[in-house]
Order: C-alpha cells, then sequence, then structure tokens
C-alpha cells in the first residue's frame, strides 16, 4: 500500500517535482520512498526503506533528469520496511518496473505459478508480482494493453498498479479499486498520475479519476482507456474530470481540514483493507491456536483495551470461547501469575510499539505463552515478538485519535473469532467465507451513510460544544463502544467524558446529570436490553436531562443519529463512526488541535 505520483514531460520532468507529490502524498505511507526512471532506454530505480525525507537524503529525489518517472511512498501491509520491499520494483529483464497501492489478494498463487515458470522474486511483498506477470504475458507475444487487461483479470483484490515500460515514453494504469488520478498541465507538456487529486495542485489543471476495473495508457499523446471485463475502449468523455482545488494547506491531507476526519471517512476503504491484509493461512493458523488455548488473554491498552473488550461478544457468540480481557498495563501485576504453557495471549497494539503492550508480551512469552499480534505496522516490535501476527491493513493514521485502525482492529478481532469458531466446531468453513464477503457489503453500505451520520453528528456537537462534562452509557455489544466514545471526546473535545453500562448510570452517575452535563446514550443491539434502554431514557427524561441518543431500531423520540440497520457484530463499528464523529465536530466546534490534542502522542513507546 502507499502513495504513487509520477509524470511524463516533453522537455523534462520540472526538478523537484515527484519529490513534492510524494510529499504531498506522505499520509498514505511512511515506510519507504523510491523512484523508478526512464533514462536512455532503460529503467534506473532509486529507493530505500524509511520516511520520505530520510530517504531523500539518501537518495536524490529532486533530480530526475529524465522524460518520465514515477515514484511512491510506501506503507508497509505485508513484508517488513526493509530494502528488498520498498517499491519500485522491477522484472526480471529490467525492463518494466512498477509501483502499487492496495492489497492484491491472490499474490501467493500467482507466485507460486510464476516462479515455476523461472521466475525470481527480491521481495516479500504482493505488488512484485504484478510486475512478473507482465513480463510473462509480453513473452507469451501478448502485446502490452493485452498483458495488462490478462494481468488485470488474473490479480484479484483492491489495488492500483502504475507500470513504466522501457523504452516506451508512457505510465500504464490498471485501477483496481483504489483510486487513480491522471491529470495534464494547462499547456499539454506533462502529465502527471497520482493516488488523489489534491496532490496534483501546481503541476495539473483538471483530474481525470479514472473509473474502476480499467488500464489506462497515459502518454503526452493523450489518454486512452479500456475496459477490463469488456477489453472495450472508455471514451475519456464520460469519466469524471474534476478542478484540482488550490487547497494548498489541505493537499497533505487529501483536501480535508484535518487528518482525523480524513480518516473516519476512510473507515470503509479500511475495513475491506483489513479482509485483504489478513491471510487466510495466518488467520488460519492464529484460529487453531486460539482453540485450542488452555487460557486466552486478550491485551491492549486505551483503545486496544476497548477492543479486547468488544472481542469477547466476538468470540463467545461465534467461537464459543471465553477469553478475559485485560489491561496491558495491568496484567504483570493480576495475571501474569496464571499464564502458563497452553496460555494464548491476543495482543492487541496499532503501532505495534506501545510500551504496555510489549513489556507484557515478553513477560508472557517467558512464561511459554503464545503470542498473536494485532497490530497496524507490520515491521514493528510486537509483529517481531509475536509466534503469529494479523495485520489489520487500516494504513497509515496520523491523528492521534485512533479512528479507522479501531474499527479495522474490530474486524481483525471478529475475522478471528469466526475462524475460531470453524475449529471449534460452532461454525462452519462457509460460514466464515459468507462472513468476509458480508463485511465487504457492510463497508460499501457505511460509505454511502457515512455523510448522513456526519451531518446529524455535526449537530449534535452544538449541544456539547459549551458541556462541562458528558456521559455515553450502553450496554451488550456496544456497552465497550460508549466507553471508548468517551475516551474519544476527552482526545478530540477535551471534554470530560466517562462511559457506562446503562445498568451502572443509575447507580450514582445519574445525580450530577444537568443540561450543561449531557447523556449520550447507545440504543443496545441485543432486544433483551431494549427495556432497561427505555426505562434509562424515562428516568432521564423525568429529570430534565439533556439526551443525545444513537439508535438503529427503536427510533425513539430522543434518536439524535439513527444508524443503518445492520448485523450484530458489524453494529459496534456503526456506532464507533458516529461518535468519532461527535467527538471531532465537537473538538472543531471548540476551536481544537483535534489531530494533535496537547499532552498525548500516538504511540506510548516508554
Amino acid at each position: 500500500m502507499g502513495g504513487i505520483f509520477g509524470g511524463i514531460c516533453k522537455t523534462g520532468i520540472p526538478r523537484g517535482a515527484i519529490f513534492e507529490g510524494l510529499k504531498r502524498l506522505i499520509y498514505r505511507g511512511y515506510d519507504g520512498a523510491g523512484v523508478a526512471i526512464l533514462r536512455g532506454g532503460s529503467i534506473e530505480v532509486r529507493k530505500a526503506p524509511g520516511h520520505l525525507f530520510n530517504v531523500a537524503k539518501q537518495v536524490d529525489f529532486v533530480n530526475i533528469d529524465s522524460k518520465v518517472a514515477v515514484g511512491h511512498t510506501r506503507y508497509a501491509s505485508r513484508g517488513w520496511p526493509v530494502y528488498e520491499n520498498t517499491h519500485p520494483f522491477l522484472d526480471c529483464t529490467g525492463r518494466i518496473a512498477v509501483v502499487g497501492d492496495g492489497i492484491i489478494e491472490n499474490y501467493e498463487e500467482v507466485k507460486t505459478i510464476l516462479e515455476s515458470r523461472g521466475h525470481v522474486f527480491k521481495s516479500r511483498t504482493d505488488t512484485e508480482v504484478a510486475v512478473h506477470l507482465v513480463e510473462e504475458y509480453l513473452k507469451q507475444g501478448l502485446d502490452l494493453t493485452r498483458a495488462l487487461l490478462k494481468t488485470a483479470r488474473e490479480l484479484k483484490g483492491n489495488y492500483a498498479l502504475v507500470f513504466l515500460v522501457a523504452p516506451e515514453e508512457k505510465l500504464v494504469v490498471i485501477q483496481h479499486g483504489q483510486p487513480i488520478v491522471v491529470g495534464f498541465s494547462g499547456d499539454k507538456n506533462c502529465v502527471f498520475v497520482s493516488s488523489d487529486l489534491p496532490s496534483l495542485h501546481g503541476f495539473a489543471e483538471y483530474g481525470y479519476i479514472l473509473e474502476d476495473k480499467t488500464i489506462a495508457i497515459v502518454s503526452l499523446e493523450g489518454l486512452q482507456v479500456f475496459d477490463i471485463e469488456t477489453e472495450s475502449l472508455v471514451d475519456p468523455g464520460s469519466m469524471q474530470l474534476k478542478r484540482v482545488k488550490p487547497v494548498v494547506e489541505y493537499v497533505e491531507k487529501a483536501g480535508y481540514p484535518h487528518y482525523m476526519i480524513k480518516e473516519i471517512h476512510e473507515v470503509p476503504d479500511a475495513l475491506i483493507g483489513t479482509t485483504l491484509s489478513v491471510m487466510d493461512k495466518y488467520l488460519r493458523l492464529a484460529a487453531v491456536i486460539v482453540s485450542r488455548g488452555e487460557k486466552v488473554y486478550v491485551v491492549g491498552t486505551g483503545t486496544s483495551y476497548h477492543a479486547a473488550l468488544t472481542s469477547v461478544y466476538y468470540f463467545t457468540e461465534l467461537a464459543g470461547l471465553s477469553v478475559t480481557p485485560v489491561s496491558a498495563a495491568e496484567f504483570p501485576y493480576s495475571l501474569l501469575e496464571s499464564v502458563e504453557t497452553g496460555t494464548v495471549l491476543i495482543a492487541i497494539s496499532q503501532s505495534g510499539e506501545t510500551s504496555d503492550v510489549i513489556n507484557t508480551v515478553k513477560l508472557a512469552k517467558q512464561r511459554g505463552a503464545v503470542i498473536i499480534g494485532i497490530t497496524n505496522n507490520v515491521g514493528s516490535r510486537l509483529a517481531l515478538e509475536s509466534n503469529v501476527y494479523l495485520p489489520i491493513g487500516a494504513g497509515p493514521e496520523l491523528a492521534v485519535p485512533a479512528t479507522k485502525t479501531f474499527t479495522s482492529t474490530l474486524a481483525a478481532l471478529l475475522l478471528l473469532a469466526s475462524y475460531t469458531g470453524v475449529f471449534s466446531g460452532l461454525r462452519k468453513i462457509e460460514e466464515h467465507k459468507i462472513l468476509v464477503e458480508e463485511m465487504r457489503n457492510y463497508a460499501k453500505t457505511l460509505k454511502e451513510t457515512i455523510p448522513y451520520i456526519e451531518e446529524n453528528a455535526s449537530r449534535v456537537s452544538r449541544e456539547l460544544k459549551d458541556a462541562i462534562g458528558a456521559y455515553v452509557a450502553s450496554s451488550g455489544i456496544t456497552y465497550p463502544i460508549a466507553v471508548e466514545g468517551a475516551l474519544k471526546l476527552k482526545e478530540a473535545s477535551l471534554l470530560h467524558a466517562e462511559g457506562y453500562q446503562l445498568g451502572e448510570l443509575r447507580h450514582g452517575p445519574v445525580s450530577i446529570i444537568t443540561q450543561r452535563f449531557p447523556v449520550i446514550l447507545v440504543e443496545p443491539y441485543e432486544e433483551q436490553a431494549h427495556s432497561l434502554y427505555l426505562k434509562v431514557l424515562g428516568e432521564l427524561e423525568a429529570r430534565r436531562a439533556n439526551i443525545i441518543s444513537i439508535e438503529s431500531k427503536l427510533k425513539t423520540n430522543y434518536a439524535s443519529i439513527i444508524l443503518p440497520q445492520t448485523q450484530k457484530h458489524f453494529y459496534p463499528i456503526s456506532v464507533a463512526v458516529a461518535l468519532q464523529l461527535i467527538a471531532y465536530y465537537t473538538g472543531v466546534a471548540r476551536n481544537l488541535p483535534v489531530d494533535t490534542p496537547p499532552g498525548l502522542a500516538k504511540t506510548l513507546t516508554t
């Protein structure tokens, strides 16, 4: 995964253009950077692992001195952040280079076939398989267009690929679920390709948004686009053509005012990314380990701990397994002595570097525990310390308040619980596969729904702007989400908030509720909890409380945000998004730095 920026210019790519384009895409990945340059009929590759700014000091990204080049800034979703796994990749002949974004789901099967035909792979990433597949089809006598079309039909997943094929002064593109934009300069002397529209500011006036499942041949002569399925030409005039707006201060946030809101909008795509990143063979291995564990603990801190709390419902209902959620900071003092051979520790850290989690993992390993890591950083200490790790594949998250990494962690835990159920005898493998497909469909529905949730969340934030505190309460599977929602309010809006179980709200906390101390109630999914929910609503109404309600089924008179109905195990994700949006807009209304709350860091490594 990562960000792609390339260009073709009649008299040579402007000095610093590739570096500037990649800098604007740094939010898409900071695990490595590289560029492929066409020079003298051959391809030169410059790349190194690490943040773009550090890589630029090692290899020259400014002085490209070529008419054609394509660059990449990497987020390590498959393969550690090392030189071999950094884009671009070359085929065996060195004539074809590729950079990619997204995930190729079936790369292992394709790689095995290609290796049997003599292709030599130098990385452990999925993108490299694409360059060898194009090489193979060209070797079979297909022209470049046919080779691309066949490659696109062969590779499954959500991805975008940009190839440079020597000695052609062209960039060729496969768009298969991940965005690619093509923009021409005003004087038509340059054409650029990029992962997003705002990064083209200053380089192009307008950008064509390539349609899904198309290939494109990009050159100074124009733009040729083909439908992957029908192989027919697509009229560029039928595609979206958007003006590149000069919003310079937002350009590195893909046009959004803050990273936090950008990352909330990325939740649906991140969920699909999770289903693709969590590879079946590792998920299967992790599920076998969990199903055979004599004791299973799920540990994390902060947001990750709230995901651990939610996982209890997943493992109980889908696998018939009792797991124990514990704060990683507390585990050494409470349950470490119970760890022995046969114990399984599911450790969650989105960064993979959280000190409390790493400390607990090391202590548990010393006592014989098997570690399953769940992280968004495949090059992290947690991945290194784990016997098996599952990457959540949410993509880079730069705002301090965790949003899409939280929901993708829930998705990964749900997938693990479902597969564990297959080995515990509670589910069939077909049911697990159906769940994966349902999650992808749910993500598409959520993407369509977020704008409506956002509109209502913005309105709700006006009631919280001048509040002195708030409660967030729910029951059942959304109780941990209420606790997480309270944390988001603290982080993004600096509003003191507490998360409560609905019944617990009646035992003491209700006494300090006033108009300036509102209550956010989340309707429980479980039918048996609805009577408690309505009872609490009635008691709060009698106290003339300021009630903000997030509902799905009941739709009471107090419903402030109505979420679309979905199955039980996806409902926590919908609720989490609503609470994240409320927290974000409350912080904005209070004129606060929502991306970087004072006193907080993205990762606590000490």
